[in-house]
């Protein structure tokens, strides 16, 4: 088992930083975000060579992006972006967890939206098997327009595309439907673990006690993947890199504390 911790959670440092976090907290990688600013503002590719060792799986690109979008520029824009995302997993030789567009107003998916989203897929999972890319497919956040929000979906098409699944707990729980994960165990890949404040932000679960039931279940049936910590520190106010340290150690202790018994 990989604990790993998302690099957007130390977005305003730059690489070597967030490596050395990674030694200080005790985790074993870092899941990379492609839009990380210290790669993401230049695009050098020697940035994330600096910490390639520790990268074991990356995120996709998500902001002012959606493959379903009313706009073809930005559903240009986000095809260009993850294909580009992709060759840089390729390199890295990591994971790639993915996430479904979205209706662009607030209202349920319609046709339209599903076969914008059959073709994202359709062309992420052909260049990925080019490149030779492992695509793992997370479960959105319950909005009402999200695509892939249910667990039904997620899996119909995980299994239609081959992909692995990025079982993303705070996402499962606001849906209601986090244990049915626990049934496709053997297609999840990786484990994003936070849960979420009033506002819905992603903050540490060690003090959850339903985010440790589902760890305990994922750890009684024998789950030896990829756990990501993935945290938004807008969740916790102004911290410094210190306590950014100090609150993903806590997290790692706790999952340990489950998982290493």
């Amino acid at each position: 088992m990989l604990i790993l911790f998302s690099s957007m959670f130390l977005y305003e440092f730059d690489m070597e930083k967030i490596g050395k976090a990674c030694k200080k907290a005790g985790y074993d990688g870092i899941e990379f975000w492609i839009e990380t600013p210290d790669y993401w503002e230049t695009k050098d590719e020697s940035r994330i060579y600096e910490v390639r060792d520790l990268i074991k799986s990356m995120h996709c690109a998500v902001f002012d992006l959606n493959p379903c979008s009313i706009n073809e520029h930005v559903v240009e824009a986000t095809v260009r972006t993850n294909l580009h995302a992709i060759g840089i997993a390729s390199k890295l030789n990591a994971s790639f967890t993915i996430h479904a567009g979205k209706r662009s107003v607030a209202r349920e998916p319609e046709e339209d939206d599903y076969r914008a989203n059959t073709r994202y897929f359709e062309m992420i999972s052909r260049y990925a098997r080019i490149k030779r890319v492992r695509i793992l497919l997370e479960n959105s956040e319950p909005k009402i327009n999200n695509l892939c929000k249910d667990f039904d979906e997620v899996v119909e098409n995980a299994l239609r595309y081959g992909f692995g699944i990025t079982f993303d707990i705070n996402h499962a729980l606001k849906s209601g439907d986090a244990e049915r994960y626990l049934n496709v165990l053997d297609r999840i890949e990786n484990v994003h673990v936070s849960y979420y404040n009033e506002s819905g932000v992603h903050v540490g679960a060690s003090k959850s006690h339903d985010v440790e039931e589902i760890l305990k279940k994922i750890a009684q049936e024998g789950y030896n993947g990829m756990i990501t910590v993935e945290l938004d520190d807008l969740g916790y106010g102004n911290i410094d890199y210190r306590k950014k340290i100090e609150i993903l150690k806590r997290e790692r202790e706790f999952i340990e504390r489950i998982f290493k018994k």
